[in-house]
């Protein structure tokens, strides 16, 4: 009974709302690389916009374009609204290849930035405190 009692006080809801958000939008970025592995004819990615803060799923190099904006699994609106969450996060592009390799732009498979030591991605995901998410170079993999 004590330690479920120190245990409750000592995790605020902003820490769990934190922890959650930070969850969701690595499996939403997970979810991207999937589809672009699965769909090797055209890259998709994930795009986080500051005003609204939201992100969103598409596929193809012009991340704006609403004809190439889809829902995300699990989600009623094709934009997930970041302040419904309770939290804030960067404005940010994430495309993955057909390989899965990861690229904060891409136009072409000539005409693109891969993510790299000298090109490197971050996320920060806040609410009160941060968690940050490191886009590793080459595999896409979340740290």
């Amino acid at each position: 009974i004590i330690a479920a009692t120190v245990l409750g006080r000592a995790i605020s809801t902003e820490e769990i709302d934190l922890s959650s958000a930070t969850d969701k939008v690595r499996i939403h970025i997970l979810y991207a690389q999937s589809m672009a592995m699965k769909f090797g004819d055209r890259v998709w990615g994930i795009k986080c916009q500051n005003s609204p803060n939201e992100y969103w799923l598409f596929f193809g190099a012009d991340p704006d374009d609403g004809a190439n904006q889809v829902r995300l699994p699990g989600e009623k609106n094709v934009k997930v609204s970041l302040s419904e969450l309770g939290v804030s996060m960067n404005w940010f592009n994430l495309f993955f290849d057909r390989i899965g390799k990861p690229y904060s732009d891409y136009t072409d498979e000539t005409t693109n930035t891969p993510v790299s030591a000298a090109n490197p991605l971050s996320l920060t995901i806040t609410a009160g405190d941060s968690r940050v998410l490191n886009i590793t170079p080459e595999t896409g993999f979340i740290q």
